[in-house]
């Protein structure tokens, strides 16, 4: 059910980096902020800094990436 809502929020937040271009930073750092904040809350009972790490670097690595592409575009 949880990846559920993550594929909702960021299939939301997705079609909205597409139809909107004039939005693309702010929806870009709200879809590595999702993510990120969604793998945490996921991993509440067991959380170790590895895995904020992890989610962290790979939430980085995406908005990171949708930013320089949006630059381009």
């Amino acid at each position: 059910m949880s990846y559920l809502a993550l594929t909702l929020i960021l299939g939301i937040l997705g079609g909205a980096y597409l139809y909107w271009p004039a939005y693309r930073l702010g929806l870009s750092l709200a879809l590595g902020l999702s993510y990120f904040l969604w793998g945490v809350l996921m991993h509440k009972r067991e959380l170790h800094w590895q895995i904020v790490l992890e989610y962290f670097s790979l939430a980085l690595m995406g908005a990171s990436l949708l930013i320089f592409m949006g630059l381009r575009a």
